[in-house]
């Protein structure tokens, strides 16, 4: 139960530096995962770009009370390039052991489009009320990390978008829409940020009446607060909470800014 709320959620916050940057910026960031206020989770991103590629690596893994449960650890990696002031990704990849299970996901990119998913092990075949992914839900999509750097204007432009997402099996969209600005400090940034509500929207790759499926799409409460890096117009989540079945997840970033 841990792996599937977590990892979906936790690995989907990776600020990097910031496109159209001439030399090499390094950024690094730590967020804290709770679950009824008890931590339950780490995880950590640093990421580079040169002005024309980008890269991010991140760690996950579980804490406090929910590693007596489900002792779970992961690594992700992604690599792309910048076009037109936006990141575009070409490989992600994810490893993650939970409890005695390995698995891992690679998914490939071309131009905003997937061209191939591998899972190991192979996800197993479903029929009985399962959605597939269609080809053309696997165009302009991104991985979970890079998806949710968002390029705009300012602060009030942030929540007007749909983000489109493809995690190696579900296809999702999440839908925001403002909530308001408000200020905010944590370790390496100090300032305003915004406040987006979400709604998760199910595309395919998941069962039709799938319990916790369809509580994320009809009765959770989202909401992801994104922050400026630095005077770049592009801005990443510091904050987010997610209700599920089994609670609401809070995540906060712990450091988020640049490096030497």
């Amino acid at each position: 139960m841990f792996s599937r709320y977590v990892l979906a959620t936790a690995l989907v916050f990776a600020p990097i530096a910031a496109p159209g940057a001439a030399e090499a910026q390094k950024f690094s960031t730590v967020y804290q995962i709770s679950l009824f206020g008890l931590p339950i989770a780490k995880s950590s991103f640093s990421g580079q770009i040169n002005g024309t590629d980008f890269i991010i690596d991140g760690a996950l893994r579980s804490s406090g009370i929910a590693r007596v449960f489900d002792d779970t650890h992961g690594t992700t990696k992604v690599s792309g390039y910048v076009e037109n002031a936006s990141l575009v990704p070409i490989s992600y990849l994810l490893n993650y052991r939970s409890g005695k299970k390995n698995k891992s996901t690679l998914i490939g990119f071309s131009g905003g489009t997937v061209t191939k998913t591998v899972n190991t092990p192979e996800l197993k075949i479903r029929k009985q009320g399962w959605i597939p992914v269609a080809k053309d839900d696997l165009t302009r999509v991104g991985d979970p990390l890079t998806s949710t750097l968002v390029k705009a204007d300012g602060l009030r432009d942030v929540c007007n978008r749909t983000i489109r997402i493809y995690d190696g099996e579900m296809r999702s969209d999440l839908k925001l829409s403002y909530a308001g600005i408000k200020p905010f400090s944590t370790r390496g940034f100090s300032g305003d940020v915004v406040k987006c509500n979400a709604r998760f929207i199910p595309v395919s790759g998941y069962r039709k009446g799938s319990s916790g499926t369809e509580y994320l799409r009809s009765k959770s409460r989202m909401n992801v607060t994104f922050a400026p890096l630095g005077a770049t117009g592009v801005f990443a989540p510091v904050m987010a909470s997610i209700g599920t079945k089994i609670g609401t997840i809070q995540i906060r970033a712990t450091r988020f800014g640049t490096v030497n």
